[in-house]
């Protein structure tokens, strides 16, 4: 299966340090065979490789896939993390250069005691762990490749696209959805390492890209960065809900933005079309990808007698993930999947009229109190409505007297003279008195997970 355009000969891959010409890949390739096979290194054993967005990652990335190898991705910052059973291999990437004599380097590990990986060639990717332990997702090459297509088809992707990619390529969204689908038409693409807004205007300036992916702290980011105005003919975001407001600020200023909904199981479930209106792309997410099903299970415990129309989002799909394993390759039963096929994304939603997805909050990001349901993102919002605050995020913990307690976690500007008991306050002229927090804590910085998502585990070790 061939994952690489050849049609746009002089396009590139950069990651603003090397710089490779789609033309100049196959050569590339023919040194990495020959790298391999000087080591005996098969399709069938098991690689680890340890990713992150540079030219060199990418390339062996692409090279593995180009070649039917069973690999997991993994985020390069976790290389000592111990690798799975079924892994006799790791690959580190630690030069600059595209000679991979020089940039690669095979460690053999004395743990694999599994016979090599056979079948249909596999891509192994681990969960966030943002809402537990860490798993390992497998995925076929063929059904990638089939989420590929349905991504560049509803983002419209073509050769002319120039994408600038400050997401991590070692996580499904920069992956499957923003590099390979590039990659696949022959688009450039700039590979940012670790992006800042500092670091991203300058990358910005020297590859002008048409097209962006990004996370919604990243958009806020940049509109806070950026005053004036400079339009990208689309952005695609996705990893959590857009704040209230945010969505046509950015729209003044950058053009065209898509919301993009899924998960590492599932890759690319829905999706925004740029050509809809504006005011359809803000309304939701969007339509499912042509080869999903969605269904709302509205007997979520989570959901509140008074949202007849909420549930939580199950899905099903012809290119969704082949079994879910541990580190020892054995196979785990997910609690979310069920015999007929379809996987509960642990997501509030609802269908709209229209067959769009709205998406109103995890189910572990909601609890009762007082019998009614109460959503973090709405409570995020009220605080950050209150000027001073910068970012807010908030988790469940312990018990209160409306039920399963409440904490929120608020960074606030350098000159506010806020404290939490101030910040508590003002709650409660802005949410009902069952959503208001139990407790604030002001801390420096919401900790983040590598995709960018809030790391609501560590959250709950914070204040004990």
């Amino acid at each position: 299966m061939k994952f690489i355009c050849q049609s746009a000969p002089s396009n590139v891959l950069t990651d603003g340090i090397a710089t490779c010409k789609y033309e100049d890949i196959p050569a590339l390739f023919a040194q990495l065979n020959e790298f391999f096979a000087e080591r005996d290194i098969r399709q069938q054993d098991g690689l680890v490789l340890d990713c992150e967005n540079s030219l060199p990652s990418a390339l062996v990335l692409l090279f593995l896939l180009e070649h039917g190898y069973h690999f997991l991705l993994s985020k390069s910052e976790n290389n000592q993390q111990t690798p799975p059973l079924f892994c006799r291999y790791q690959l580190q990437i630690n030069a600059t250069s595209l000679n991979p004599r020089e940039f690669l380097t095979v460690i053999e590990h004395n743990t694999h005691t599994l016979a090599p990986v056979g079948g249909e060639s596999k891509l192994y990717m681990r969960t966030s762990g943002s809402t537990g332990k860490p798993k390992i997702i497998v995925h076929s090459h063929a059904r990638i490749y089939g989420n590929i297509s349905m991504c560049v088809q509803r983002l419209g992707l073509s050769p002319q696209t120039r994408m600038a990619l400050p997401v991590p390529i070692s996580h499904l969204f920069g992956l499957g959805a923003g590099f390979l689908p590039a990659v696949s038409v022959g688009a450039s693409v700039d590979l940012q390492k670790s992006a800042n807004i500092i670091s991203y205007l300058k990358r910005e300036k020297e590859f002008n890209p048409n097209t962006v992916f990004m996370t919604p702290i990243f958009c806020e980011t940049l509109l806070k960065g950026r005053k004036t105005a400079r339009p990208y003919q689309l952005t695609v975001v996705a990893g959590d809900r857009l704040r209230e407001g945010v969505f046509e600020k950015y729209e003044a200023l950058f053009g065209c933005l898509v919301q993009l909904y899924g998960s590492t199981e599932m890759g690319a479930i829905a999706a925004g079309n740029p050509l809809d209106s504006s005011t359809l792309r803000a309304q939701a997410i969007g339509l499912p990808m042509p080869d999903v099903q969605i269904m709302v299970d509205k007997t979520t415990e989570e959901v509140c007698d008074n949202s007849p129309d909420s549930g939580e989002i199950w899905c099903k799909r012809r290119y969704g993930f082949v079994e879910c394993w541990d580190n020892q390759a054995q196979l785990l039963g997910l609690e979310q999947s069920n015999a007929e096929g379809w996987f509960g994304t642990r997501d509030l939603g609802r269908l709209l009229p229209n067959g769009y997805i709205e998406v109103l909050g995890r189910c572990d990001h909601s609890i009762k109190r007082d019998g009614l349901l109460v959503m973090f993102s709405d409570v995020e919002a009220a605080l950050l409505s209150i000027n001073g605050v910068e970012s807010a995020a908030v988790t469940a913990r312990g018990e209160s007297l409306r039920g399963k307690g409440l904490w929120a976690f608020c960074v606030v500007s350098d000159d506010s003279q806020l404290d939490s008991s101030a910040l508590r306050s003002l709650c409660f002229e802005r949410l009902p008195k069952r959503a208001v927090p139990d407790r604030v804590v002001i801390i420096d910085a919401l900790p983040l997970l590598p995709n960018g998502k809030i790391d609501r585990q560590s959250l709950l070790t914070i204040g004990q």
